[in-house]
Formats: structure tokens, sequence, C-alpha cells
């Protein structure tokens, strides 16, 4: 009897950077000269693993195609006696497509295109690419002739390849209802290759897994998925996860969140056990429409829905270690590929400023365990990485500067602390002067908070410029929600690192670390300090005791009301009946006012968050207007709809 045919498949994840082409290539021959892989006949790289994902406009350049096909030549001679799959940009008149070029023996041997473009949250594929659709179309005049021996076809294509029939299912394709690994398997497909570029959101890495293990179930044959890994072009964080299995069962899973640069998932498959579970759970898809009685069902009163109140739950153990670990990879990969030194922070003993200064002095530990304590140095990167100051006036506690100092201390930053009174005093003289009356507290205190705020921001910028480093901003998504930060002042930076969570997750984040939650974390003694004090900006006379929950609402009842808004799409009406049902320590009018106020706050400041600085995406939703909820500028007061 013939033994059974063993095929040994790998699945690569890789830190590309956005139109990186001889970094990208790099990395391809790195895993392609890998002995360990000698014996994998099947490697798979993600989407658009060429180019980059996140190549934006560029992507409708010809250069950009081109750099992408040469690649492909400098791979071919790795290909010998094993199929890859590597993801390109690749223009056939009139269309763009978002492909994977199947590489085999030295040869091209087809192109695969997308047919479902990613199109909602962070995803704008629909402005460069177009759906795949039609049948394949032979493209052989588009590579030279030293790719080929034999026709090269684009469009939908199954691989008879070492006696098994392969096809591939690209990122969004899976996603979807009417996915092509249903008609590929239903024409005998044993093997689906799922390159892809999935980027991290909290549980989104679950919901991925199940989706591929029933996949592989229901229709009995293996799913192997390649995603990319890192902060890759600047907002997005992708975090690898590689998944190779069969009839519903794990072969093998990869890292997630990885700081190296690869990251590779192998497992051995025996054809003969694809046969017998397919024959054993696959069943023909029949397509039936059946008629079904309408019975119709009262609608329960306005306000029931608990889908908000739900989300608000304190998020888990996991969610936080998936935060601290996506933040670490993001800050991480976001320093070294934009070539700067190190991160300057104005550290000002709040919540906010001391988690990202806690986050980036975890990147540093980790980054020494995971690649030496020799790679921040390898990379030209400052030994401490981290500046802080705090930058003290009258209307600062004397509590605050004590956490900044003492947190600073214990994460081994290198800080300053300076008094700005002078340099916010001469201002306000200049302006006093210029409209010939003295500026007070009655009637310009937004003005007299705003300028302190300011009047912080050039200070900060030259310390960060004096040691090549990034400014870091410290604004959060309840804080971008309703504008509560000065332009030009507390916004300014270079990344913005949390403001893709809300205010109350950052707090519960905090707590959590405080109680050594996170082994990666020590329970600073300075954080206990912090949690003990009330959210301020610090900008007001210490008399009128400023907090932010008093200038805005309860940063709970916030969270409520934006997540209603922006992500489930609610009216006012709906927000409030939901609000009522959870919140009895308020009145309805109470809630009403906040609700109001959000409205107005939110309408007003659409604005502000078409500046703010670059973000990580690390929520289902975000309010990034480039990747995430796009607003208009200018809108309607919604005055009347209560």
């Amino acid at each position: 009897m013939e033994a059974s045919k063993s095929i040994t498949l790998s699945t690569v994840s890789i830190n590309t950077i956005a139109l990186d082409f001889e970094g990208n290539l790099a990395l391809h021959k790195e895993v392609l000269e890998n002995k360990d892989l000698d014996q994998s006949k099947i490697i798979l790289f993600p989407e658009l693993s060429l180019s980059g994902y996140g190549c934006e406009d560029s992507f409708y350049f010809p250069w950009v195609w081109q750099k992408c096909i040469t690649s492909i030549g400098n791979l071919l001679p790795l290909t010998k006696n094993r199929l890859v799959v590597v993801g390109l940009p690749f223009f056939f008149s009139p269309y763009l497509y978002n492909t994977c070029a199947i590489l085999s023996h030295g040869k091209v041997r087809g192109l695969v295109a997308k047919r479902n473009l990613a199109n909602t949250g962070i995803h704008y594929e629909k402005r460069w690419f177009t759906e795949w659709l039609g049948e394949p179309v032979r493209v052989n005049h588009l590579f030279p002739e030293s790719y080929t021996d034999s026709d090269i076809y684009l469009g939908d294509i199954i691989l008879d390849w070492d006696s098994c029939k392969i096809a591939l299912e690209i990122c969004e394709d899976s996603w979807v209802m009417h996915r092509p690994s249903q008609e590929y398997s239903e024409l005998g497909a044993d093997i689906i290759l799922c390159p892809g570029a999935s980027h991290f959101a909290f549980g989104k890495y679950e919901t991925r897994s199940r989706i591929f293990q029933e996949s592989s179930r229901t229709q009995g044959n293996v799913f192997a998925f390649a995603n990319l890994i890192g902060n890759e072009s600047g907002r997005a964080i992708y975090d690898g996860g590689n998944l190779i299995l069969q009839s519903g069962k794990v072969l093998s899973i990869g890292k997630i969140l990885p700081l190296e640069n690869t990251s590779i998932s192998t497992a051995n498959i025996l054809k003969e056990n694809i046969d017998h579970d397919r024959s054993k759970f696959f069943r023909r898809s029949t397509n039936k429409q059946f008629l079904k009685r309408l019975v119709p069902i009262p609608e329960s009163p306005f306000g029931k829905s608990s889908a908000s109140i739900a989300y608000n739950k304190l998020p888990s153990e996991n969610q936080f270690h998936a935060f601290t670990s996506a933040l670490i990879l993001g800050l991480f990969d976001y320093l070294r590929k934009s070539g700067m030194k190190g991160y300057t922070l104005s550290l000002s003993g709040g919540a906010d400023s001391s988690a990202i200064a806690i986050l980036v002095a975890a990147m540093v530990s980790e980054v020494r365990k995971a690649r030496g304590n020799s790679s921040l140095a390898e990379l030209g990167l400052d030994n401490t990485l981290l500046t802080t100051i705090y930058q003290k006036t009258a209307n600062n506690s004397s509590i605050t500067q004590e956490i900044a100092e003492n947190l600073a201390k214990e994460l081994g930053a290198e800080h300053h602390s300076i008094i700005i009174d002078e340099v916010v005093g001469r201002m306000v003289d200049l302006i006093s002067q210029t409209i010939d009356r003295k500026l007070d507290w009655k009637k310009d205190g937004l003005a007299l908070q705003n300028i302190q705020a300011r009047g912080r921001s050039p200070l900060v910028w030259l310390l960060a410029n004096t040691k090549n480093h990034l400014l870091l901003s410290t604004g959060n998504r309840s804080e971008a929600s309703v504008g509560y930060t000065t332009m030009d002042g507390d916004s300014s930076g270079s990344i913005c690192p949390i403001a893709g969570v809300s205010k109350k997750f950052l707090l519960d984040w905090l707590h959590f670390i405080n109680q050594s939650g996170d082994p990666r974390i020590p329970a600073y003694k300075s954080l206990a300090d912090l949690l003990h004090t009330k959210p301020s900006a610090e900008l007001k006379p210490l008399e009128e005791e400023q907090e932010d929950e008093k200038d805005l609402m309860p940063y709970a009842i916030l969270q409520d009301i934006e997540f209603s808004f922006v992500n489930q799409g609610y009216s006012k009406e709906q927000i409030l009946g939901e609000l009522t049902q959870k919140w009895d320590t308020f009145s309805r009018n109470e809630l009403k006012t906040m609700v109001e106020r959000y409205f107005q706050l939110f309408r007003i400041s659409q604005w502000k968050r078409e500046r703010f600085a670059v973000s990580f995406h690390l929520d289902e939703y975000g309010l990034d207007p480039k990747t995430s909820f796009r607003f208009p500028v200018l809108s309607g007061r919604w005055d009347k709809e209560f």
C-alpha cells in the first residue's frame, strides 16, 4: 500500500513597512533562506507583503507596482521545489487589484485577486482597488519572459499541486457571508490559504480564530492564515497570530503581538487525513429558498436595548494584557521605523501621561527581553529612551508634581521640572497691552486656561528636538470625543498612543496594574498615589478645585453616550432611554443635560479631531477621522431632537 502523502506547510508573519521594498524583500528572503524551512513545501506570506499594506494613495503609482514585480524576480530562485505565496498590488488595465502571486519552481504560476474589499472602520481599500468579478485572464505580457514557462492567469484559481488542490481566500474574503472558500471546497480544494492584514482590536483575535476554526470544520479541509505583525504605517497595529487548522482542530498557532520581525508557524498535513475528513464532514450546499411565515413581535419601549450597557462592564484581564502588548509593539515599531532616538513626554502627574510613561518603560523592558540588552543601541536608540518634564504653574498642586517626579524616578526616566509662570505671564501681559485691558478669570477664564497648556507646548517640543526624540501626546478617546484639550497645547505631539481607548478604560487599566495584574509592569508606589487623586486639568486657580468630571460629566457616563452614538448610531432619545435604565443615581433631567452637553461638544470639536496627532487603533471603534469615524467639521445643532 502506498504511503500517505505528507505536506509541510508554513505560515509567516512579517513586520513590513509601507513602501520599504528593499526591507520587505529582505524579510521574505530571510524566511525563504531559513534552513528550518527547508522541508516546508508551502510557504504563505501575508496580504500585500511586498509593498506593505498601508501605502495609501501611493498604490496609484506605477513604479510601486513595478517594484513589487522586481521583488518577485528576486524571490523566484528561492522557490525551487516549493510553493510560495506573496502579496502585491497588480494593475491589469483598467483596474488595480489587491492580489497574491503564486510562485513555484522558480516561476510565477498565477495571481489570485481579492473579491471583497475591506471598506469599513480603519479600512479604505475601495479607494485604491477594484473587486475581482470576472473570469481568469492571461497576464503573461505583464511579466518578464524569464518569470514564466507557461500561461499565467489572474483571477479565481485553484492550484493542482503536489497531489493537492489549493485555493486562496484573501483577508476580507474570509469575513463575508458568501465566501470564496465555500465555492473552492465544492470544487475539491484541500487547502485554503488565507493571507491577511488583520489589525489588532480588542477581542478580534478570538473572533478571527473562531471564523477559521469553524470554516475548516464545516468544509472538512485545511485553513492556513498568515497575518502581518507590527505597527506598519503609523496607525494600525497588526497582531500576527498565524493559524493552521484541519477540520476544526488546531495544528499550529503563531505568536500574538511578537516583537520579532518574523514569526513562523509550521504543521505537517497528511493528504489521506484531508480526504477522510472531507468525505465525513463536507456536504453539498443546496441553496434552496424556503418561505417562512412572518411572526410580528411588538416593539420594546424606546431605550430598552442593553448593547452599550454590556459594553461598559469592567474589561477582562485578557483585554488589559492585550492593551499592554499592543502598545509595547506599537511604540517600539513607531520609534524604530521613524528613525528617532527616543520619546519625550510632558509628565503632568495625571493618569494619561503617567500611563504613557509606564507603557514606554514596559516597552524598553520587553524589547530587551525579546531582542537582547544590546538591541536598543544596535537600532541607534537612546539607552533610557524616555525623557519627561513637569512644567509647573501656580495652578498645579504639589501632589501632581510629587507623583510625576517619583514615577519618573521609579521608571528610570530622565526627568526635569521647570516653572513656567513667567513665560505664561509674559504672553498674557502682551495681549493685555495689545487690547488695552487686563485679562481676568471672570471674563477670560477659558483663554487663561488655554494659554497655560499652549505655553508648555513650545518648551517640551524644544526639549524633544534637542534629543532627536518623538514628542508623545497624551489625549484619550473621551477627551477627543468632547474636545477637552487645548489645540497646539496638550494636543501637541508626534504620536498619541492612548487616543484609541476611553478614559474609563485607562483608569481601570491603571488600577489593574496597581494590583500587580500584569507581571511585566511593577505596582509602582507613585501609581497608588495617583489613583487617589481625581482627574484634573489643573488650569484653573487652585481654590476652584477643578476636576474633569465637574467640567464635563462622569467619565463612565461619557463613555456610555459615546459608544451608543458613535458605534451604535443611536439618537439622543435612544441614548437617554438607555442611561435612565442604567444610571438611577441621576435624575432624567440630569442625564438629559449630560446628553445635550455631549452632543454639543462633540459637534463643535470635529475640527480638533481632524488635527490630532497620529494614534493607534485599539478598540472596535475609534474617533480618528482618517481611519475610523468620519464626521463633518460643520453640522446641524440637533437642538430640537428631544
